[in-house]
C-alpha cells in the first residue's frame, strides 16, 4: 500500500474511499500537515485500477487490512488517530479491531460493513439484490453504466440525478475500475462483540442524503461501541468533503480531547 507522510506531530492516519482513493484526503491532510504528521494511504484496489493491473485472486478486506498494516509499520506508526471514509472506514474498522494499541482515536464515515448489519439479523430482499449487483463489478473492466448504478448504490448522488452531469463525473470516470473487487464487502465476517469491547474514542459520521443502510451500520456501530458519538452532515456519502470547514472542527476537537 502506498504512503505519503507530511508535517510534523501527532500522527494522524488518512485512509480513503474504494472509487477515488488517496485524492479524496488531499485538502484535509494540507491543513492537518500544519500540526500534525499525517501518513496519508492509498488503497491498493484504486492503486490497481489506475495501473489497469488484475485484482488478485485472494483479494479482500483482509488482504487491504493486511497491506494497510505494513504500510504503517514501514511508515514507523506505533500508535496513531485514524481517520477513514467509505470502504476505506471498514478496512480501519477492522485493522482498529485487530489493533486496539494502535489506536488513539478512531474516525470512521460511513464504513460498508455489512457484517454489522447481519449482526442484526438477515440482510433484507433488497439488500441481496444489491450484492448480485455488486458481484458484477469486476474483475472485468467497469462500464459507464456501472458506475452510474454504484454512484447511487453508495449515497453519492440522489437516485433522481444523474450522476454524469456533475463536475465530479470525469473524475469517478477515471478511478472507475477501482470498483472491480466486486461484493468484497458482503463478504467479509466479523463479530459485534469485538466493537462492543473496544474501549478506544470513537467518532462517527453520516451525511444527509446518504443511503439508508449506510446509515443503519453507522447507527449499529454507534450504539455498539463503548466511547462513540455519532456526528450527520451535508454532502451525501461524503460529509467530510462537502462539509469540509464543519468537519475538519470537530475532528480536530475530538483528536485534541479524545471524547466523542
Amino acid at each position: 500500500m502506498k504512503s505519503e507522510v507530511t508535517g510534523r506531530g501527532d500522527t494522524v492516519v488518512l485512509v480513503p474511499g474504494g472509487l477515488t482513493g488517496w485524492i479524496s484526503w488531499e485538502p484535509h491532510a494540507k491543513r492537518l500537515s500544519e500540526s500534525h504528521r499525517v501518513v496519508r494511504v492509498q488503497l491498493i484496489a484504486v492503486d490497481l485500477g489506475l495501473r489497469n493491473d488484475p485484482i488478485p485472486a485472494d483479494y479482500s478486506v483482509d488482504f487491504e487490512t493486511n497491506a494497510l498494516t505494513r504500510a504503517l509499520d514501514e511508515a514507523n506508526v506505533a500508535e496513531a488517530h485514524f481517520a477513514a471514509w467509505s470502504y476505506g472506514a471498514e478496512i480501519t474498522l477492522n485493522f482498529a479491531l485487530n489493533n486496539p494499541d494502535r489506536i488513539k482515536t478512531l474516525t470512521l464515515i460511513e464504513p460498508p460493513a455489512i457484517w454489522v448489519l447481519r449482526s442484526r439479523g438477515p440482510l433484507s430482499t433488497e439488500q441481496l439484490d444489491d450484492r448480485k449487483m455488486m458481484q458484477t463489478l469486476g474483475p472485468q473492466e467497469i462500464t459507464e453504466d456501472q458506475l452510474v448504478w454504484f454512484s447511487h448504490f453508495a449515497g453519492f448522488v440522489p437516485s433522481n440525478v444523474d450522476p454524469r452531469t456533475l463536475p465530479q463525473w470525469p473524475n469517478w470516470l477515471k478511478h472507475r475500475q477501482s470498483l472491480r473487487s466486486g461484493d468484497v464487502v458482503y463478504r467479509h465476517e466479523d463479530d459485534i462483540r469485538r466493537v462492543r469491547n473496544f474501549g478506544k474514542p470513537t467518532l462517527l459520521f453520516k451525511g444527509h442524503g446518504s443511503s439508508p443502510w449506510l446509515h443503519e451500520i453507522t447507527d449499529i456501530l454507534g450504539a455498539a461501541f463503548p466511547h462513540a458519538r455519532v456526528v450527520t452532515l451535508p454532502g451525501g456519502h461524503a460529509p467530510h468533503i462537502v462539509s469540509m470547514e464543519e468537519f475538519m472542527d470537530i475532528f480536530n476537537k475530538f483528536m485534541d480531547s479524545r471524547d466523542p
